[in-house]
């Protein structure tokens, strides 16, 4: 399996392959996160919301990738003035698709039956009982959600530094406190919409 190829596919694919896949990701994306309960309530966070609609899911996904595409346009015209909105917009479209997969393994039965344990020893946390397995269960699937946060801004990275053609590593400094005040944007704007 060439690996290069999961890392960086905008170096193998044209730019309007890229956007079908993405469009079409974004939409089965945005539907697997609506049947699976998970809400995007923030640019990196994924969490479960069993009041979620199909439209709250689609809102959350839309301005999530609105967002990261339009801050991270602006730096990029400001690096390269010949930078295409496309290019940034399917470094976007990208950096969703882990976030899907990160849906779909928020709904394994062992986290709600340890989320039920939790709620019903709040109040009591020396009565909490965690059998082994589902501790080892957390523990492996926390890593596993590390690796695809990981793996969605190794996409967007990715993506930009392709669409820009940034070397400075003072262009990925600026990168890294784009993603940080996007979550805070997002975070404090998807709430009021």
């Amino acid at each position: 399996m060439n690996w290069q190829l999961l890392i960086n596919p905008f170096n193998k694919f044209s730019e309007k392959t890229l956007l079908f896949f993405g469009i079409i990701t974004f939409c089965i994306g945005s539907y697997v996160a609506f049947l699976c309960g998970a809400t995007f309530d923030g640019l990196i966070d994924v969490h479960l919301n069993s009041e979620l609609t199909f439209f709250d899911s689609l809102k959350e996904n839309c301005f999530d990738l609105v967002l990261i595409t339009l801050l991270l346009f602006i730096f990029g015209k400001i690096i390269n003035p010949r930078t295409r909105f496309i290019d940034i917009l399917n470094a976007g479209f990208l950096f969703r698709i882990p976030f899907y997969f990160m849906a779909l393994l928020m709904t394994f039965p062992f986290l709600k039956s340890f989320e039920n344990e939790v709620q019903k020893n709040i109040n009591s946390l020396e009565k909490l009982v965690i059998k082994p397995l589902d501790l080892v269960m957390i523990l492996v699937l926390s890593c596993v959600l590390i690796l695809l946060l990981v793996y969605a801004i190794t996409l967007l990275f990715q993506g930009f530094k392709t669409a820009t053609n940034a070397k400075k590593p003072i262009h990925f400094v600026v990168f890294g406190l784009l993603i940080f005040f996007a979550e805070i944007l997002s975070k404090t704007i998807l709430p009021l919409i």
